[in-house]
């Protein structure tokens, strides 16, 4: 049993969909806060609060998002030039929040703020900062693309859950900054998963960090257990039946494999995950017969929708 199984216990299952998700240990998340520091989780800025609950809200209307937008002037900048850029051109420019949100759609604004707004939480000058982010963008497109197909009408959830899946790490890299490259040589020497890389070199992994920040962040047991078990091949059973951590598990894996978000040196990294997707796809009802179909359908959606979702959308 790994670190975090001796941590949680029996507890570190995982979590049928719908089902409790076990809360950190007192002692884990004394651990995290004495190495990364009391300041380690910052409090979610009160827009970023409003726009995840929405995410969450499948009767919020537009008028609701549209407060939160007016709420903040670089958002509502940012909305407005989004609505204007090739990806939404409808030949008439949007002027107002409101012919903005029209343009952009409901399903897509939810996304797109709790993009921004994660993005803006745990900022670094440190280079590896991109690539974790970029990955969990692709993720991100990833899960939403699979959950049209596995689990309609939670395409917003599945985005939501595949951008905060590694979110430990955005922390990580944060608060340890170079320290944390020794979690990457080990995975480019190696090509072992990221959780086996850090319990080598610190008390704790990033999903432990992510699970403290869904906590604090009253995230709820849907989201935390694709915090929780997104690295894990549930069981899934006509009783169970597809859990999201499922399918952002899968997302993160046919990303990996397709190596977005790897820096140099991850080849064997990549291999292994190739290796895995099997396994994933086929627990999803997924024949492997439809990876190369899947992968180039993730590719082009994270090529097309990159530079919207990573700020450069003009």
């Amino acid at each position: 049993m790994g670190f975090l199984g001796k941590l949680l216990g029996t507890n570190s299952r995982t979590v049928p969909e719908g089902g409790k998700v076990p809360e950190l240990s007192t002692s884990i998340e004394r651990s995290i806060l004495g190495v990364l520091g009391s300041r380690a989780v910052p409090p979610m800025p009160g827009a970023a609060q409003r726009a995840f609950q929405l995410s969450t809200n499948p009767t919020a209307e537009a008028r609701d998002f549209i407060e939160i937008i007016e709420s903040d002037e670089s958002l509502s900048a940012r909305v407005v030039r989004i609505a204007n850029s090739v990806y939404f051109d409808r030949g008439k420019k949007a002027q107002t929040i409101e012919e903005s949100v029209i343009v952009i759609g409901l399903n897509e604004l939810r996304c797109l703020l709790n993009a921004t707004s994660l993005a803006e939480i745990f900022p670094s000058n440190h280079p590896f900062r991109t690539t974790l982010w970029t990955h969990d963008i692709a993720v991100a497109l990833a899960s939403k693309l699979l959950a049209r197909r596995i689990m309609p009408g939670k395409e917003d959830l599945a985005f939501l859950g595949g951008l905060m899946h590694d979110i430990g790490k955005l922390a990580m890299l944060q608060r340890l900054g170079n320290d944390y490259m020794k979690v990457i040589t080990k995975i480019q020497d190696e090509g072992c998963d990221f959780v086996i890389a850090e319990e080598g070199n610190f008390p704790f992994t990033h999903v432990e960090v992510g699970m403290l920040i869904a906590q604090r962040w009253k995230f709820d047991d849907t989201i935390k257990s694709v915090v929780l078990d997104h690295h894990k091949v549930p069981n899934t059973t006509p009783q169970t039946g597809v859990q999201l951590s499922a399918v952002v598990g899968l997302a993160d894996t046919l990303c990996h494999a397709l190596g977005i978000g790897h820096s140099p040196g991850f080849a064997k990294f990549q291999a292994r995950h190739i290796e895995k997707a099997p396994a994933q796809m086929a627990n999803l009802g997924i024949d492997h017969s439809e990876y190369k179909t899947l992968t180039a359908d993730i590719q082009k959606s994270f090529e097309f929708e990159r530079d919207l979702y990573l700020g450069k959308g003009k």
